[in-house]
């Protein structure tokens, strides 16, 4: 877990203003300090990552939903109700799936169109999960598919969470994806103050260390 704190010091640091009492002297004359305008920005950087890594976990939470949050189909698909800090999905396992699905799809692609069709639809061996909204008008993940009449249980639930400041990063300051966070902060904050240069610079250093596989 890495605190919030350090997150906006590492910031400070890479744009040279680890003086957390100094203003945005190297930005602008602004009299707002520079660390409550990183704290403004970090949630944007953390979900810039998020959305556009290709490997690994950058904020991984557990979810155990309730019994009234999962609702089963007649014909063996279902839907879970998200949790409110929903970004993405790592991984759920169904008891009863040979394999967990790690892809969610969205509601309008080729993939999620052929759930429709029972002839056409993914089952217990290569599942396949589709992101969407319920007739209640709440974010759920629909699945596909169980054999028909099994009662859904949820072996495993672990996902991308949306950045809180109150709990910080749930990963390693190691983890490649933490520094292109760091640096996509910096670029919107210079891109903020109009430093366009600096700003793309910093975007493609972030989107490198997204597309980048970890070694092993």
């Amino acid at each position: 877990m890495i605190p919030f704190a350090i997150l906006v010091e590492k910031v400070r640091l890479l744009i040279n203003e680890p003086d957390e009492d100094n203003a945005l002297t190297a930005l602008s004359e602004d009299t707002r300090k520079l660390s409550d305008t990183i704290k403004a920005l970090m949630p944007d950087a953390v979900l810039f990552v998020q959305h556009h890594k290709t490997y690994g976990s950058l904020n991984p939470a557990v979810y155990e939903p309730a019994a009234d949050a999962i609702k089963s189909n007649a014909d063996g698909s279902g839907e879970i109700v998200l949790p409110t800090d929903y970004v993405t999905l790592l991984q759920l396992h169904l008891e009863g799936w040979q394999r967990p699905c790690t892809r969610p799809y969205a509601a309008d692609s080729a993939e999620a169109r052929a759930q429709s069709n029972m002839h056409t639809r993914a089952g217990a061996c290569r599942p396949v999960c589709v992101e969407g909204v319920n007739s209640l008008g709440k974010p759920v993940l629909y699945y596909y598919s169980l054999p028909q009449g099994v009662v859904p249980v949820v072996k495993s639930f672990a996902y991308e969470a949306a950045f809180d400041e109150n709990r910080g990063l749930n990963s390693e300051l190691s983890n490649p994806l933490v520094q292109a966070v760091l640096y996509q902060c910096v670029a919107l904050l210079y891109n903020m103050f109009e430093r366009r240069d600096a700003a793309n610079a910093f975007m493609s250093l972030a989107l490198s260390l997204c597309n980048k596989e970890k070694k092993q």
